[in-house]
């Protein structure tokens, strides 16, 4: 057998071969979060392999309405007849996801279903969060105001340990999320692989998300405005979004990837970044801090749909892997 590491894909010829049977996860939706969906639709699929995922809007096929595609869900291919039980939410943080209603859901699927995988999309809002303290802050500070806010969010932006420090609730949420499985009733969800992913550098600019697809209206542009009032030119601001992004791998990759059976998948590198101060899609990216259809199948073809698919039992053979 081939050795598999975090690089490997599929070769472009087995996922087109329709004798391979690779295939999109059937998704299942739980607006609501009623079990009796997910016991309806499983019955009517009779899928080999079930899956749970719980995440933001790179999870979220609301992203934006009218237009397919844009969401890793949608993108990861495996070779079994999949479904996803997705109860993502767009602007979803980590700590909504491991607190209340929604951390409720989650112990009541888990134990309820045998999950064979679990997804979480976790922390870009959080991500966001990061840039409106630190360069808010500096913003402020340039415009002569003086504040606690200021105070502490200049200590951050100076102190090499300052990024770590404002991960480190989003990163002990995520492990959070972890306990929920490790809590579950289920065998099978208690044993199953759990997947979690960073995210790829990105040019902070201003492309806001929309709503409906061509109709211009959404939210955002997330971080430009920050960066923007806080003076930073535009190769200033891939920068500083990069030492975020790197500082939050490098979190999970500290914190999370040891835990048992967890898997976190690292997506820096693959994209091209948008255009500086392009108000659109811009090469791989559908807005500010969202891929585009072609970008989101980049990220799975190259990270993801290898390791899923063999958690979940594919065996590549010779010839298999590009």
């Amino acid at each position: 057998m081939p050795v598999i590491t975090e690089y490997s894909a599929v070769n472009p010829a087995v996922l087109s071969d329709p004798r391979r049977g690779w295939r999109r996860m059937i998704r299942i939706d739980t607006a609501g979060a009623a079990p009796s969906v997910v016991i309806r639709e499983t019955m009517a699929l009779l899928p080999d392999k079930l899956v749970y995922a719980e995440g933001d809007s790179w999870f979220d096929k609301f992203t934006p309405l009218g237009r397919g595609g844009t969401n890793l869900l949608q993108a990861i291919r495996t070779p079994f007849h999949a479904a996803v039980v997705d109860v993502s939410n767009i602007g979803d943080e980590v700590r909504n996801m491991v607190s209340g209603r929604q951390a409720r859901q989650t112990r009541a699927m888990f134990d309820l279903f045998d999950f064979d995988a679990i997804l979480l999309s976790a922390g870009g809002n959080d991500l966001k969060n990061v840039f409106a303290t630190l360069y808010d802050a500096k913003a402020e500070r340039d415009r002569g105001v003086r504040s606690d806010f200021v105070r502490a969010g200049l200590e951050l932006l100076a102190s090499p340990a300052g990024l770590a420090e404002a991960f480190d609730e989003t990163v002990a949420n995520i492990g959070r999320f972890v306990d929920l499985r490790n809590g579950a009733r289920r065998d099978r969800t208690r044993n199953a692989p759990l997947f979690v992913h960073g995210y790829d550098y990105l040019q902070p600019r201003p492309a806001g998300a929309e709503i409906f697809s061509g109709s211009g209206l959404g939210g955002g542009p997330w971080i430009y405005p920050s960066l923007l009032a806080a003076g930073l030119p535009d190769a200033s601001m891939l920068a500083a979004t990069r030492d975020v992004i790197d500082e939050f791998n490098a979190q999970l990759a500290r914190r999370i990837a040891p835990l048992p059976n967890v898997h976190v998948i690292d997506q820096r590198g693959l994209l091209t970044a948008g255009l500086p101060r392009s108000t659109g899609e811009s090469n791989d990216w559908l807005d500010e801090i969202h891929p585009t259809e072609a970008g989101f199948e980049k990220l799975t073809r190259q990270r993801w749909n290898v390791p899923l698919s063999m958690a979940l039992g594919w065996v590549p053979m010779p010839g298999d892997l590009a």
